[in-house]
């Protein structure tokens, strides 16, 4: 069987050789998908992460995201627990270079405020190296997000990626939360339940 290690490395080698052009036309088809969501447009509060160069890009959905007064809270990797902290952004002065190469909330001149519970959440964007049809999903292989999803209320967890990042299977363990949403530059997938029966749209 291959491993989650071996899916991770193939998935992010196939998603590095996407130019950063098409990268972005393809960022652009996932967020309309995802605007279209009544998940997305009734969400007060929504959580994000703040996407890499090479991963579905999520300035744009931000920025329309607070355009439409949403509160949008976004992750701090913490190092004493490990763990992530959500923010509430306002502005994108308000990041910096943190840990794996990933925008964060700065610390410098007071910046950061009150750390924002997940719960808080109605929509919960998530990150993802690969994804498969029962609504698995790869991670970086820290568990960071996985461990703040089982502290969520009622959110959905929404995946954004490609369709190049999907996999035929996920070999998925108890640890690892699936998603409710996935959502590519062709389509959305829902996730019925958590055993993995799915439908397309």
């Amino acid at each position: 069987m291959v491993t989650k290690s071996e899916i991770r490395q193939r998935a992010l080698r196939a998603r590095r050789s996407v130019e950063y052009d098409e990268l972005a036309e393809l960022s652009r088809r996932v967020a309309l998908k995802l605007f279209s969501l009544p998940e997305f447009r009734k969400a007060r509060t929504m959580a994000s992460y703040v996407a890499k160069t090479d991963e579905v890009q999520t300035v744009p959905i931000i920025l329309r995201a607070l355009s439409e007064g949403k509160r949008v809270i976004v992750p701090r990797t913490e190092s004493s627990p490990k763990r992530l902290r959500f923010f509430e952004l306002r502005a994108f002065d308000e990041l910096e270079a943190g840990n794996f190469g990933v925008l964060e909330p700065t610390t410098r001149k007071g910046r950061v405020t009150i750390p924002v519970s997940i719960g808080e959440s109605d929509a919960i964007l998530v990150p993802l190296v690969a994804w498969d049809e029962l609504g698995n999903r790869i991670g970086y292989g820290k568990g960071y997000f996985d461990a703040e999803l089982r502290s969520r209320r009622s959110a959905p967890a929404i995946g954004l990626g490609l369709e190049s990042q999907r996999v035929d299977r996920v070999p998925a363990t108890d640890r690892d939360v699936p998603l409710d949403i996935m959502v590519t530059e062709r389509r959305v997938l829902r996730f019925s339940n958590r055993a993995g029966q799915s439908r397309h749209r």
